[in-house]
């Protein structure tokens, strides 16, 4: 909504939430705002994080392979935030609060009536399977991205069945728990078949503002072969190996709004030896999958599109 100073009446407009957030940091832009000479803005939070206020990032001429950046200076953008103090939205929740300013939804979020009691919910450990299939899914409730809760998952293995699977060509008798998947609902559904899954030989993480893509290697029956790229193109590609004896104890991050849509903003993989990550933004709402004790991550499953939209887990227990 916008206010006509000629008529003293609110007007209805459709706006590019893109256009309202700043294009370096993406949140929502609150005065003050200031711009550069050539009319590229940031918010005060950017502004004050420039190593040189007279330069700006996207103020340059490409000279073979260099980009020579042209001399600036910022000032404030009062046009901006005139309009930006007029733009009030209505709670997407449907809560009785009055419309409020575009950049303090988020905070509004975190206190709505309408969305705590989705934040409130426990999760459920559901089986899967007929009777007799020992896979099993974690199920979360719907977790707003501004809400700060904090999701951690453990198995034990006294909570879990017996299931025979394959390793090395033996059949042994262990445990595999499906985990998730955590994130948003966008994109397309993503599976592996862990059957005949030794374990997992390298991972190929695609990252920048959000995590963009991942891509598995596996070991099958001494095989090696990769997955599709579950994800887009963008982002820098950040890959590394496991070792023989290596493998994956846990993984956490962030899943947050991103281009109006909710998907993976950090990923961090940890372990029986190391750390790997963080990849992404460390910015939403925090999430862990960890194997538990005597648990090992052998694959993964997800929801992508153009982005990583969520992840899961698959764990093989050993109940020796």
């Amino acid at each position: 909504m916008e206010k006509n100073d000629t008529s003293e009446t609110m007007i209805t407009v459709d706006v590019d939430p893109e256009a309202l957030n700043c294009p370096r940091c993406l949140r929502p832009l609150e005065p003050p705002v200031f711009q550069c000479a050539a009319g590229h803005v940031v918010c005060s939070t950017c502004h004050g994080d420039l190593p040189d206020k007279d330069r700006c990032g996207s103020c340059f001429v490409n000279s073979g392979f260099s980009r020579c950046f042209i001399p600036t200076s910022y000032g404030r953008c009062l046009a901006l935030e005139r309009v930006l103090q007029s733009v009030r939205v209505a709670c997407p929740h449907g809560c009785a609060a009055t419309k409020m300013l575009y950049h303090e939804k988020a905070d509004h979020q975190k206190t709505c009536a309408g969305s705590s009691a989705a934040v409130e919910q426990p999760a459920v450990l559901l089986q899967q399977g007929p009777p007799g299939d020992c896979s099993y899914e974690l199920v979360l409730p719907k977790v707003l991205p501004s809400s700060r809760a904090s999701v951690t998952v453990t198995i034990t293995g006294d909570d879990v069945g017996k299931k025979k699977i394959c390793d090395s060509g033996k059949s042994t008798m262990g445990s595999l728990v499906r985990m998730g998947p955590c994130g948003g609902i966008g994109g397309n559904v993503r599976e592996t078949s862990m059957s005949d899954v030794n374990r997992i030989v390298e991972v190929i993480i695609r990252h920048g503002n959000a995590v963009d893509a991942i891509s598995v290697m596996y070991e099958r029956k001494g095989k090696e072969a990769w997955t599709d790229r579950w994800g887009g193109e963008g982002g820098k590609p950040a890959p590394f190996s496991l070792q023989q004896d290596e493998y994956l104890t846990s993984v956490h991050g962030h899943y947050g709004q991103f281009k109006d849509t909710v998907v993976i903003r950090s990923l961090t993989l940890v372990s029986n030896l190391r750390s790997y990550g963080s990849y992404g933004k460390e910015d939403g709402v925090p999430f862990a999958l960890h194997a538990g004790p005597g648990g090992k991550i052998i694959g993964f499953h997800a929801r992508s599109g153009q982005f990583l939209d969520a992840i899961g887990t698959y764990v093989k227990m050993d109940n020796s």
